[in-house]
C-alpha cells in the first residue's frame, strides 16, 4: 500500500514544503495538495513542492468545474506535468455544496458535471480541440498547443454509490474522504472493484486512495483528542454513509456526535511512534491501495515526527 501526507492547505506554506521534503526524505510515496474555496489554492503549492522535491508524487486535491474552467486546469496541470513527468496526479470533485453555492452554483447535474470535467480534462491534455460545452463550460475550437508529455492520471472524489460508480467507469482513480470507517473503505473497495470488473477495466492501473486523518502521540488517547475537534465538525448525515457501523441511529439523529477514544480510532489514524506501523497495516487491510495522511500534529513537528516513525506497516 502507498503512504503519502495530505495537506489541508490551511497551514503555512513554508511547513507544508518543509513537510513534504520530509515525506520525500522519509521514503513515502507522495504529497496532496488541497484547496478549497475562498481559502487556498492548490496549484502553486504543488508547483513549489515538484520544485522542492526530486522524485516524490505531488498531487492536486479538490478542484472543482465551478471553480476552475477545465481549460485553465489543463494548462496548469500541462505546465506543472512538463516541468516533472510523471510525478504528477489530480484528484477533482464537485466541491462542498455550501462553498460552491457562494459562487451561485450547484450539484444539481452532479453526476453529469463530473463525467464531462474528467472527460474534458483528459481530451485538452491529450492535446485534442474542444468545441461544445463540457462541464458547464464553453469551448470554441480551443486545445493546449503543448500537452505534457505525460497526461496526469485524473481520479475521481466519491462518498456516495452512484459516483463511486462513475469513478470506476471514466476516472483513473478514485479518492475516498476522511472520516470513513474501515469497514466503509473495505466495502466500498469491493464495490469500486466489481465496478471495474463489469466495465472490463484493468484493476491494476486503477487507483483506490482514502485521505485520513492521523495523528501521532505519546498514547492514543492524547492523540485520539487532537483528531476529535476536526471528526466533530463533520456533518453527521455524513456518517449516516461513511460510518454507519460507528454511530447508531440515535446518535446520528442527536447531532452532537461522541468522540471518543475508541470512536475517532474507528475513523482515523491514532498511533504512537510505537504503533502506527500496525495501525496503519489495519487500512492496507481493507484492499485500498493508497492512504493520504493528514497529520494534525503542529506542522512545524511533521518533519522531526516522519523521521521517528515505522512508516511501512
Amino acid at each position: 500500500m502507498r503512504l503519502s501526507l495530505s495537506f489541508s492547505g490551511f497551514g503555512p506554506l513554508d511547513a507544508t514544503l518543509r513537510s513534504a521534503t520530509a515525506a520525500e526524505d522519509a521514503e513515502l510515496d507522495g504529497v496532496w495538495m488541497c484547496e478549497h474555496l475562498g481559502f487556498t489554492d492548490a496549484v502553486v503549492p504543488a508547483a513549489a513542492a515538484l520544485s522542492s522535491t526530486s522524485g516524490i508524487e505531488v498531487g492536486i486535491v479538490g478542484s472543482a468545474p465551478v471553480s476552475r474552467h477545465p481549460a485553465l486546469f489543463a494548462m496548469e496541470l500541462a505546465d506543472l506535468a512538463t516541468i516533472a513527468p510523471g510525478r504528477v496526479r489530480v484528484q477533482v470533485g464537485l466541491g462542498d455544496a455550501l462553498m460552491v453555492a457562494t459562487l451561485g452554483a450547484d450539484h444539481r447535474r452532479g453526476l453529469r458535471t463530473a463525467e464531462e470535467f474528467v472527460a474534458v480534462l483528459r481530451r485538452l491534455l491529450a492535446g485534442e480541440v474542444v468545441d461544445g460545452e463540457y462541464a458547464g463550460h464553453r469551448f470554441v475550437d480551443f486545445r493546449l498547443f503543448a500537452p505534457p508529455p505525460v497526461a496526469p492520471p485524473i481520479d475521481l472524489m466519491a462518498v456516495r454509490p452512484r459516483m463511486l460508480e462513475l469513478a470506476a467507469r471514466v476516472a483513473d482513480g478514485v479518492s475516498l474522504t476522511a472520516g470513513a470507517s474501515l469497514e466503509y473503505l473495505a466495502s466500498t473497495v469491493d464495490s469500486v472493484v466489481k465496478t471495474l470488473v463489469d466495465a472490463g477495466r484493468d484493476r491494476s492501473s486503477f487507483r483506490i486512495s482514502a485521505t485520513v486523518l492521523g495523528a501521532v502521540a505519546a498514547d492514543e488517547d492524547t492523540a485520539a483528542a487532537m483528531i476529535a475537534p476536526i471528526l466533530a465538525g463533520f456533518a453527521p448525515a455524513g456518517f449516516a454513509t461513511t460510518a454507519p457501523d460507528v454511530f447508531t441511529e440515535a446518535e446520528l439523529a442527536r447531532g452532537a456526535l461522541p468522540m471518543t477514544t475508541a470512536k475517532v480510532s474507528a475513523l482515523a489514524l491514532v498511533a504512537t511512534p510505537e504503533t502506527f506501523a500496525d495501525v496503519l497495516g489495519r487500512f492496507a487491510a481493507t484492499g485500498i491501495d493508497e492512504v493520504a495522511l493528514g497529520l494534525v500534529n503542529p506542522p512545524e513537528e511533521i518533519p522531526a515526527l516522519l523521521r521517528g516513525l515505522r512508516v511501512r506497516p
